[in-house]
This record gives C-alpha cells, sequence and structure tokens, in this order.
C-alpha cells in the first residue's frame, strides 16, 4: 500500500479491536498490536503530529467556508518544518501495521484519509510537479467533511481513539463479565470507563479524602499502627494515569471495608 497513513492505520487496529471484542478471538494479540502501534507514535514526533491532524480533520465540524479553510490550512501547515523524505520514513514505520489482503477501511473514511494525506505531502514536496488537481480535490473532500455536522460522542473515554462500536461491544462484555457485582461497585466501574483522565483525577481525590476521614475517625482499639500506616499510604498516593484506576478502586474497597 503506496499511500500508507495514520488515519488508515489507526481505523485498521479500531477494526481488529472490535472484531476481536465481538469474537472473543485473539484479544491479547490485538491488544498488543494496539499498544506496538502507540509506542510508535509516542517515539515519533511526526506520527505524534499527523495523528493530532488527523484527529483534527476528521472530527472538527465548521459550517462557514472561509472559517473551514482556515483551519484546514493551519493544520497542514503545522509540517512545514518537516520535510517530504522526513515524512515518508516515518511512514514506513507503518507498514507493519498493515495487512492488506484484510484491508478493512469504510470507502468514505478511506478517501478522507487519503484526501487528508495527500494535502500534507504536497505541502511539503519540493518537487516542482506538483499534482494540482490532487490538491484541489482532496481539499475539497476534506473542506466537505469538515461542514457536514458530526454525530455527538463522548470525548472523556479514553480508549486510545477506539470508535462506537468498539467501545459498546467491550461494554457490553464488561457487563456480562461483571454482572454479579453489587450495583456500587458496577457503578464505579462504569464511571472508570466513562471518564476522562481530569475526571478519574478528581475522583481519586474525593475518594482519598474519604478514606483519610475515615480512618481519623476509627476505633483504634490496639492497631494504632496499622491505621498510621495507611494513612501514610494514603497520603503518598499521586496521580498517575497508568495506576489511576486500580488507585481508585483500592480505596474504594477500603472505603466499603471502613463503614
Amino acid at each position: 500500500m503506496e499511500n500508507i497513513n495514520i488515519g488508515i492505520v489507526k481505523s485498521l487496529i479500531s477494526s481488529k479491536l472490535g472484531e476481536s471484542y465481538l469474537n472473543n478471538d485473539s484479544i491479547d494479540e490485538t491488544n498488543g498490536l494496539a499498544s506496538k502501534f502507540f509506542d510508535v507514535i509516542k517515539d515519533s514526533p511526526i506520527l505524534q503530529l499527523e495523528l493530532k491532524v488527523f484527529e483534527n480533520l476528521e472530527k472538527k465540524n465548521i459550517e462557514n467556508d472561509i472559517i473551514a479553510t482556515r483551519y484546514i490550512d493551519n493544520n497542514v501547515k503545522l509540517f512545514e518544518k518537516f520535510s517530504f523524505e522526513e515524512l515518508k520514513k516515518e511512514h514506513e514505520k507503518l507498514k507493519r501495521f498493515v495487512d492488506e489482503k484484510k484491508l478493512k477501511v469504510a470507502r468514505e473514511k478511506n478517501l478522507l484519509f487519503e484526501s487528508i494525506n495527500n494535502l500534507i505531502l504536497q505541502s511539503v514536496c519540493e518537487c516542482d510537479d506538483v499534482d494540482i488537481d490532487v490538491v484541489h480535490e482532496s481539499f475539497e473532500i476534506v473542506l466537505n467533511h469538515i461542514k457536514e455536522p458530526k454525530k455527538q460522542i463522548v470525548e472523556s473515554v479514553d480508549t486510545g481513539d477506539l470508535n462506537d462500536s468498539v467501545i459498546e461491544i467491550a461494554i457490553n462484555k464488561f457487563n456480562k463479565k461483571y454482572e454479579s457485582l453489587a450495583e456500587e461497585d458496577k457503578s464505579l466501574l462504569k464511571t472508570l470507563i466513562e471518564s476522562s483522565l481530569d475526571e478519574k483525577k478528581v475522583l481519586l481525590e474525593s475518594y482519598k479524602e474519604k478514606s483519610l476521614e475515615k480512618l481519623n475517625n476509627v476505633e483504634t482499639e490496639g492497631i494504632e499502627n496499622k491505621i498510621n500506616e495507611s494513612i501514610e499510604k494514603i497520603n503518598t498516593i499521586i496521580f498517575n494515569p497508568e495506576t489511576i484506576n486500580d488507585d481508585i478502586i483500592n480505596l474504594h474497597e477500603l472505603n466499603k471495608a471502613l463503614i
């Protein structure tokens, strides 16, 4: 696939995740593939920028032609500091994630992603034979997409930007797996799934305050050392995106035990 781009690769990985959750097949393998994809992104400033620009142009809704045109231009101009060769080199890192025999991307999405990619590549191309027709057609496709009303989605879900169907499948499987949990536990887990990192940070501090308050008011009866150790441990808990869910769940369980 010569015209590989980050939008198509991301869409393919999301589709694979959806199929894995739906069929309960190769989930670990697909999750590993997704992790490797985002590791590659993290190590490449160009791919980080490209992912951001693709998301901007895919999700933005601007009805005014002039403002929408300016928005597209401003996004594309972000690549002016890079060369055509640098972009192509980074795109080579994405080929490992594409199986052309199983290439399943909706035609509309594929057309949008290729158009965005064309605008980016043509903007950094130093050659004299820039294809004006390709640039114009690509710009029209992106412009029309931005002017179309977008379906409102929950932006707080921190899932590496999976599509809505994948999230719904994952939540349904999650609910089935944990259907025997108490309602308060289900409510917390649902909150963790749907909350942004900022919201989880607030939730963490709330649980810390509740836990400390209960520990300070509990009957010690000879277990002062244990109480003090618990208080000290809670005070050392800081916001960490990688452990935030576990930290909140642990504090939740502690709060239930202290009732």
